[in-house]
């Protein structure tokens, strides 16, 4: 395998078609190859290995968030060698080439985020659709005693940006359930490449951008709009500014790789299932580099 390299894409409006896999999309000459080549990835680690219905891997956070994607240099053979079957002579060797392919993807979703899930909570398609614990009602119902955020099941996950709203949550361990926060995920690295440190170039990355691009989802009603983000400005309210929170809902059993990028599980937050596999929340907070924030 060549030196990896890393390719970013910034929130683009996407024509995707979610039962179907990337290399079987109608308006794939408009989509972007990058975002192709992170549905290929994430395809072959969700659906294939994970079983993940293929309907429910894209959802409607994938157009409103960056992605990174890191590709390797591959050689593969592109026609076989051609031996004579009588004799064994080689009439034409194998041809080969080195081709870049994707090996691993990350997003970054921007705030506003659902509500956090309902401990022992049971998730398909970004719906809640039952319990895994019999006290995980209790456990909600205590954590909401003290604030205003409704304990009723978090509602599906809404088809347009434009649906979402900037709300209090209930707190957590790591959050206050006010501070606007940013949401790493879709971590996936393709199985014959796992174990080089793959998945933590790519969280390390994410990180780094969002760090230095610290006001790049802040909203402005002069230059973005509460619209961009889909959110419902209150009278007299100042607009969200995200001071340096990011969230990850981990697979339990990617829990030892972000903990390598300095995420720390939040157990206030609990433990719930999504598309039947275990999941953690987990926070880091970076020092966000100063810039000059919109009027």
């Amino acid at each position: 395998m060549g030196t990896p390299f890393i390719a970013h894409l910034e929130p683009t409006a996407l024509e995707w078609e979610r039962g179907l896999p990337p290399d079987e999309q109608p308006n794939a000459a408009s989509i972007p190859r990058t975002f192709l080549d992170a549905m290929t990835v994430r395809t072959q680690v969700f659906v294939q290995e994970q079983q993940v219905p293929q309907s429910n891997e894209f959802d409607a956070d994938d157009q409103r968030c960056a992605h990174w994607v890191i590709y390797a240099s591959v050689n593969k053979t592109v026609a076989p060698a051609v031996t004579d079957p009588a004799t064994g002579e080689v009439l034409r060797p194998r041809q080969s080439e080195t081709q870049s392919v994707p090996i691993g993807t990350v997003r970054l979703v921007p705030f506003p985020h659902p509500p956090h899930p309902v401990k022992g909570g049971v998730y398909v398609d970004n719906e809640l659709v039952g319990s895994s614990s019999s006290d995980s009602a209790e456990d909600n119902n205590n954590n909401n005693n003290n604030n205003k955020t409704t304990t009723e099941p978090p509602a599906a996950e809404p088809t347009t940006t434009q649906q979402r709203t900037f709300t209090p949550d209930r707190p957590t361990t790591f959050h206050d359930g006010v501070e606007p926060y940013v949401k790493l995920g879709r971590l996936a690295v393709v199985k014959e490449f796992r174990g080089r440190g793959i998945a933590g170039q790519l969280v390390r990355t994410a990180t780094e951008w969002m760090r230095t691009h610290g006001t790049y989802f802040d909203p402005s009603p002069a230059a973005r709009g509460f619209e961009h983000l889909g959110m419902e400005q209150t009278a007299g309210a100042l607009p969200p500014r995200w001071n340096g929170l990011l969230c990850c809902h981990a697979q339990e059993s990617a829990v030892r790789a972000w903990e390598k990028c300095g995420f720390r599980v939040d157990e206030g937050m609990g433990r719930w299932l999504e598309e039947g596999i275990p999941h953690v929340g987990m926070f880091l907070r970076v020092d966000v580099e100063p810039q000059a924030r919109a009027l």
